[in-house]
């Protein structure tokens, strides 16, 4: 005969659960932990201790100080090479501010530019169109000369580089007529020495004939 089955006895006990343990929406609502793992903080993005604030005050914040490190090694391996890339010999690589442009100390018509054209747009002051005009006139003035400059500056330049290049050319040509020159004695003094060597050969062997007589 086979063995009866167990049957699983239902109990009778009422169980009383709360609800938030069973309703998602309200235990979210109520910020309570229904067992469920939260995110875990990182201890460096919580505010400072009392520890920490006394140490910031008695020698200053060590956060900033290796915030400032940070940028500080950024900073340097940015204007490091970079491994495993062809460095091209000679290339220098700009560095700084772009378009900084410097003024000689002693150029008066771009100094007295300026003055003019800074203190137009800084100074307010009650003028007349007419001096207004005078004074823009003035700057123009001052800007033509100074693009006059540049231009003769550029035109002297290129004058000396051309004077440089014709007395490189000239010094080449030079040097080719005298090592030409050389070259035709060289090879005149060869062939007159050879032309000496035939006829001595030829003035030995007239000598050398014997003469039979019979």
């Amino acid at each position: 005969m086979g063995t009866a089955k167990r049957v699983k006895r239902q109990t009778l006990m009422r169980e009383v659960r709360p609800e938030m343990t069973q309703d998602q929406t309200a235990a979210n609502q109520l910020s309570f932990n229904t067992g469920r793992k939260t995110a875990k903080k990182n201890p460096k993005d919580a505010a400072p201790n009392k520890k920490e604030q006394r140490r910031a005050l008695l020698y200053g914040s060590q956060r900033k100080d290796k915030h400032k490190r940070e940028l500080l090694r950024k900073q340097i391996e940015k204007d490091l090479p970079s491994l495993n890339r062809a460095v091209v010999p000679g290339l220098k690589l700009k560095r700084g501010k772009k378009g900084k442009k410097f003024v000689a100390d002693h150029d008066s018509i771009i100094l007295e530019r300026l003055v003019k054209t800074v203190g137009d747009k800084q100074d307010q002051v009650d003028e007349s169109k007419l001096e207004k005009s005078r004074r823009l006139e003035e700057i123009r003035d001052l800007k033509r000369k100074e693009l006059e400059r540049k231009e003769q500056e550029k035109q002297n330049k290129l004058d000396d580089k051309k004077n440089e290049l014709k007395k490189t050319s000239s010094v080449a040509r030079t040097m080719r007529r005298k090592n030409k020159r050389v070259a035709e004695k060289e090879a005149q003094r060869e062939e007159e020495d050879l032309q000496k060597s035939k006829s001595e050969k030829t003035a030995a062997k007239k000598a050398k004939k014997s003469v039979s007589f019979a």
